[in-house]
């Protein structure tokens, strides 16, 4: 094994301190966000790329068998979380901009690489990749009319534009992936397993620090707004997965039930960011990469609380 590639088995095994510090190198080394936040745009797709390209389709057969769970679980993610937050922050009476960032980011199918973060918290992979691979398929359609007519989000940008751009970028991501697990065929793609789980970690760590241009400023600007803003994503995010876990949590088995927790929780709002680059407010920047703490930052905690909560421990 080269030099490289031994680098990338690297990345992959020390996953979470990276992340942590991905995280936090993009806040306290600001020149360095801005060097990295033109490849925002890939450190995004690389994720996700690679969970289609090692997706396994007879480990995925086991749970087509159970097709209204699936169905149910991309309804929840796309239409039911959304308008579940919607009525909660109606009640609270939020801040409008805020209010349609959050409802819009939980509309936004999971997080692109959902398969490595279920991995990591010895959740159910397939489960994770059955729900995240329609649900990211069919974001150009939900997202738009759930963020402008639902959230009431304003961006310089129609909808059936921001569609389109998302359409673009999921259908490469699948053609792309497409042609490289036939270009690796099956022996070569188990041998490179681990080093993909690299690429997808540097893809993770990159769009960390990326994402994180412009932040710093705005916090020292405007400390208590970005508080708020930081409070309000961990919010969500932990609010979407204890809820969602615990309603299906006397139907489903313990690992079947935090992984849809898991799914709803950590929304892939970074692919509309993608979409928006050239013209997203300055709040949504500032918004999307706070978000990217819970995401980054929540699965630390849950490693050892679900070690505890499914009595083994997961894979390193």
């Amino acid at each position: 094994m080269n030099g490289l590639a031994s680098g990338f088995v690297w990345l992959g095994r020390h996953a979470s301190p990276l992340f942590v510090i991905g995280v936090f190198t993009g806040v306290m080394a600001p020149p360095l966000a801005s060097l990295l936040q033109p490849l925002l745009l890939p450190a995004i797709l690389v994720p996700f790329v690679v969970a289609l390209v090692k997706l396994e389709p007879l480990a995925l057969l086991q749970h087509a068998r159970r097709p209204a769970l699936v169905i149910g679980l991309v309804l929840w993610s796309l239409l039911g979380a959304p308008l579940s937050i919607a009525l909660v922050l109606w009640f609270l009476a939020l801040e409008p901009g805020l209010a349609a960032l959050l409802v819009t980011t939980a509309a936004c199918a999971p997080l692109m690489a959902s398969g490595a973060l279920a991995m990591l918290l010895g959740l159910d992979v397939a489960l994770a990749l059955l729900v995240v691979v329609p649900a990211t398929a069919l974001v150009p359609l939900t997202v738009p009319p759930v963020a402008f007519w639902l959230a009431g989000l304003t961006i310089d940008l129609p909808a059936s534009e921001l569609g389109l751009r998302l359409g673009v970028l999921v259908v490469g991501s699948a053609l792309l992936a497409m042609v490289l697990r036939r270009w690796l065929g099956v022996s070569r793609l188990r041998a490179a397993a681990p080093v993909l789980d690299g690429l997808a970690v540097l893809g993770f760590v990159v769009f960390a620090v990326g994402v994180m241009d412009g932040f710093t400023v705005t916090a020292l600007e405007r400390p208590g707004f970005v508080a708020l803003i930081v409070l309000a994503v961990f919010a969500l995010n932990a609010g979407l997965q204890v809820f969602t876990a615990v309603c299906l949590w006397p139907f489903l088995s313990r690992r079947a039930a935090l992984t849809a927790g898991l799914l709803a929780g950590n929304n892939n709002v970074g692919l509309v960011l993608a979409s928006l680059i050239d013209t997203a407010p300055t709040t949504m920047l500032v918004f999307i990469a706070a978000a990217q703490f819970p995401i980054y930052l929540l699965p630390i905690v849950q490693r050892r609380l679900y070690r505890r909560l499914l009595d083994e421990r997961p894979p390193c």
